[in-house]
Parts: structure tokens; C-alpha cells; sequence
């Protein structure tokens, strides 16, 4: 699953917004550093790997030996 985010900021704090998402992991995509009417913007995006429920589900009932619904 993908998740895609849109972060508008002030122009002082667009590298400091960007460094943080950056860190946490996410490619930044669609940078505008000029600002319109006072914001700057770029897009986060995040590859997260698909949860599978049954998975999380069986490994629950395997520690505890009570069926997770």
C-alpha cells in the first residue's frame, strides 16, 4: 500500500518539514519551493508493506491458544 501525503509549510521551515519526513522514512516527491500565498509544498510518499490479518490473527491465537476473530 502506498501513502502519498501532501505537506504545505511555511517557506522558513520547508527543508527542516522535509527532513523530518525523510527520516521517517518517506521519499518526497512534487517539491515547490516558491512560495503561493505564504506555503511551500511537496508530496511524502511511503511504501508500507500489505498487512495481512490472518497472518496477525494466527500468530495471536498461536501465543495465547484462543482463537482471534
Amino acid at each position: 500500500m502506498t501513502l502519498r501525503i501532501r505537506v504545505s509549510t511555511k517557506a522558513v521551515n520547508f527543508h527542516e518539514r522535509k527532513q523530518q519526513h525523510i527520516e521517517l522514512g518517506y521519499r518526497i516527491e512534487d517539491e515547490r519551493t516558491i512560495p503561493v500565498n505564504g506555503l511551500c509544498s511537496f508530496i511524502a510518499v511511503k511504501e508500507e508493506p500489505p498487512m495481512d490479518v490472518l497472518d496477525d490473527a494466527s500468530a495471536a491465537e498461536a501465543k495465547t491458544g484462543e482463537p482471534q476473530i
